[in-house]
């Protein structure tokens, strides 16, 4: 249901109609080669960040465990040592002399068998706390190595990670700048040549009066408080999914499609901040959140924008009513999930909602 915008899609169909002609060495050249070739390698970048991110993921769940381990065995050396230095007081406080010594000062034979006894026992009961100390202070260097070890990988990946973002939107920023140079020059055209619709005043976006708009809607008396992700739309039909093919797109969907009639309520997937509010392009009237977990989420071909940017929203919050604006077959919510604020750095939104507690799935 959902298209890239309508100037990819000519730069790209002047592309076929044209590259034969222009041969292998102007090829290399053309705007159309240029935006598809990095829009592709985006995608590929998206993917390796993805990758990276779930070795992150699991190194910090390995750092914690080990943190923990950590922990707990420090847990245990505190009552190993104090019954240490607890027999080290008493014995200074017997003058000193070691249990050995103090038995054979005894002049009683009953008092000696009796001694000897306790001091085999006391010298396996000492062994054994030593020991025991030993071993937990073993297994804490060893978990405090590993820790160390795995805190050098987790913070490489991370700039790794970074890294990778930083090329993903320095590719889609030069991918935009291309379309919109060419947007300017065909712009430039048809007010040469006077078309008739190169001077139609341009539409606003439909907003929601400030007044009017919903936030942060309290709970009932006694209700739980909201979960920390939710899904767009309450009630819906998933059509199109991510990566698909055919006619309706230029290349591939670049996110999820919820079937639902005009005008339902579209709601913020989770907490962030709006920092695009916009209409336009191929996706009609969105909205783009920028959450904490470094994601961003758009919502497209709405209908009513009920927030700007600059808003802070939390999971539930209404944002918007669905539509079918922009380059839409019929009603619905476009919803993707992106590494950048950019169109082409999309992830598919349904294994990534269900890593955040979502399941997506047709509703009633």
């Amino acid at each position: 249901m959902c298209r890239r915008a309508a100037v990819h899609a000519v730069l790209c169909l002047a592309l076929a109609l044209s590259v034969g002609s222009l041969g292998p060495a102007r090829a290399a050249d053309n705007p159309a080669v240029t935006v598809d070739r990095l829009y592709h390698e985006a995608a590929e970048a998206v993917r390796s960040y993805e990758t990276v991110r779930a070795a992150v993921d699991r190194k910090r769940r390995e750092l914690a465990a080990l943190r923990h381990a950590q922990a707990e065995l420090r847990r245990q050396l505190g009552p190993l040592r104090e019954r240490i230095g607890e027999m080290a007081r008493r014995q200074y406080r017997d003058g000193g002399l070691p249990p050995s010594a103090r038995l054979f000062l005894s002049g009683a034979p009953d008092e000696l068998l009796e001694g000897a006894t306790l001091l085999r026992e006391g010298d396996h009961a000492t062994a054994g706390l030593l020991d025991a100390r030993d071993r937990a202070q073993r297994r804490l260097h060893t978990a405090a190595v590993a820790a160390d070890r795995v805190l050098g990988r987790l913070t490489a990946d991370a700039a790794r990670q970074a890294a990778i973002k930083r090329r993903i939107e320095a590719k889609l920023t030069r991918a935009q700048a291309v379309l919109r140079m060419q947007r300017e020059q065909q712009e430039q055209r048809e007010r040469r040549q006077a078309t008739p619709h190169a001077h139609e005043p341009r539409q606003d976006c439909p907003r929601a009066p400030r007044t009017e708009q919903p936030r942060h809607r309290p709970s009932p008396p006694g209700a739980q408080a909201p979960a920390t992700w939710v899904s767009p739309v309450e009630h819906y039909r998933l059509t199109a999914g991510f990566a698909s093919t055919g006619t309706h797109w230029a290349h591939r969907h670049t996110g999820q499609d919820f079937a639902v009639p005009v005008g339902t309520p579209v709601r913020a997937v989770g907490d962030g901040t709006v920092i695009l509010a916009g209409c336009g392009d191929g996706f009609g009237n969105q909205i783009v959140i920028q959450h904490p977990c470094g994601y961003y989420t758009q919502y497209a071909h709405l209908s009513l924008l009920e927030a700007e940017p600059g808003d802070r929203v939390r999971a539930g919050d209404r944002i918007g009513l669905s539509g079918t604006s922009g380059n839409s077959t019929g009603p619905h919510l476009h919803f993707e999930v992106r590494v950048t604020p950019l169109l082409g750095s999309g992830v598919d939104p349904v294994p990534w909602m269900a890593e955040h507690g979502v399941i997506l799935q047709d509703t009633p």
